[in-house]
């Protein structure tokens, strides 16, 4: 028997507050930057760009809420949106995969969560100067309106200071470092409890469910049977303070993130063994244990860069012979950071699992499953053939397209049999 089709339903209007409150704070950043690049207006007229700009916002989620609907109907969910360009999309309920929405009063024990000191920590290794050009545009603005230049140091301290000052560049330019690291470390700290405050990892029937959020609570829950691969990082600092970071592929979004889910963002190795234990799935092990790419990689990959010094070298020496000694300083430092990345590659076929290793900067580790491969194709470019190398590119579900997990600059031997390998059916 056919179900009555439902009249399309739409969102609850408080969706309106809500959307025009997540916009709020783009729109809050964007205004020193109008008046950066506005000083010639005066603040009425700024702040009549300000109220304009409000209603544009508000006007826009209105439209939004009013095109968007749902109904269910016939097995299926339908969903309606967007302005300009109308999608209709439709979900047969035999299709989703899963559905969770839980409250208890009670609630089991995390695999993992975050505290206000841990994430104090975390924000201090989250560096980030995005709030400099805030400030930089809100001083400027700030700076039109008064009758005095604040930022000139003869206002505050005289001719005769000020020339003092220049003196002792040097320590000023270690202050202004100094305070660019604490303005960094600052917007991290704030940035982090803004997004993991209250993190919290735990097992349902179904899968894993991530809480976090302070002002926007996000509740998400990763079904085990849709995750793909796992994958751990840490950073050029972090690592020495043996700090780590776990995220999980699979098949559902998470939002700008992509198919990537943080599970652990910031924990030890002993706090991800019972989320590996969950997962069935095996830690990385140590790096002694992996297979590097070949010895030839570096050669290969330093033919672009010396060929691009040759010829600067070449043309600054016709034109500036003193600039030989910046193509010399080139050279010394793109040779180490070409080692270093030949040192940070590796593999390791354990079992039924493939790991592979990658990363100078922010050292990464993907565990992969071997049911979980799509497709393996063996590339080689040009420059790879003229050394006897490949690079095997692995296609998973929910990896981005244009980024597949790949391990470049093989052997053409060792690439063609390790593909054969994973590609084995499972005895």
């Amino acid at each position: 028997m056919t179900e009555e089709p439902e009249t399309p339903r739409r969102l609850h209007p408080a969706t309106l507050a809500i959307r025009f409150l997540e916009r709020l704070p783009q729109f809050v950043l964007g205004l020193p930057a109008i008046a950066y690049f506005s000083t010639d207006l005066d603040f009425g007229m700024l702040l009549l760009i300000a109220l304009a700009g409000l209603v544009i916002s508000m006007l826009s989620a209105w439209i939004w809420w009013r095109r968007f609907s749902y109904e269910t109907a016939d097995g299926q969910l339908v969903i309606e949106s967007g302005v300009f360009s109308r999608n209709r999309r439709t979900i047969p309920f035999d299709r989703i995969q899963d559905v969770s929405l839980e409250q208890s009063l009670l609630a089991p024990p995390p695999l993992f969560a975050m505290g206000p000191p841990r994430l104090l920590v975390f924000g201090l290794f989250n560096f980030s100067l995005v709030f400099l050009a805030i400030l930089g545009g809100t001083s400027q603005y700030a700076g039109s309106f008064m009758p005095f230049d604040f930022a000139q140091p003869e206002y505050w301290i005289g001719n005769e200071a000020a020339t003092l000052l220049a003196l002792v560049s040097i320590g000023a330019a270690l202050f202004f470092a100094g305070a660019l690291l604490m303005v960094g470390m600052a917007a991290g700290v704030v940035r982090t409890f803004l997004k993991d405050y209250g993190f919290r990892l735990t097992r349902t029937e179904s899968g894993l469910r991530r809480e976090r959020g302070l002002f926007t609570r996000t509740d998400v829950v990763i079904p085990l049977k849709r995750l793909q691969a796992a994958i751990v990082s840490t950073g050029l600092v972090r690592r020495h303070f043996g700090w780590q970071g776990l995220a999980l592929q699979s098949l559902g979004s998470d939002g700008k993130a992509g198919t990537h889910h943080d599970a652990a963002p910031f924990a030890r190795r002993a706090e991800l063994e019972p989320i590996f234990a969950e997962m069935a799935m095996k830690l990385p092990p140590p790096r002694e244990r992996f297979v590097s790419v070949s010895r030839r990689s570096p050669w290969h990959r330093a033919v672009l860069p010396a060929l691009a010094l040759i010829a600067t070298a070449i043309i600054s020496g016709s034109l500036q012979p003193e600039l030989l000694i910046v193509v010399a300083l080139g050279a010394l430092t793109v040779a180490p950071i070409i080692w270093l990345e030949w040192r940070a590659r590796g593999y390791l076929l354990d079992g039924d699992t493939l790991f592979v290793r990658r990363g100078v900067t922010k050292p990464q580790t993907t565990i992969l499953p071997l049911p979980k491969i799509q497709s393996i194709t063996v590339r080689q470019s040009l420059l790879q053939r003229a050394f006897g190398l490949a690079s095997l590119l692995i296609g998973t579900a929910g990896a981005p397209r244009m980024a597949p997990l790949a391990i470049p600059d093989l052997e053409r031997g060792a690439a063609l049999a390790l593909r054969d390998t994973l590609l084995e059916p499972a005895p």
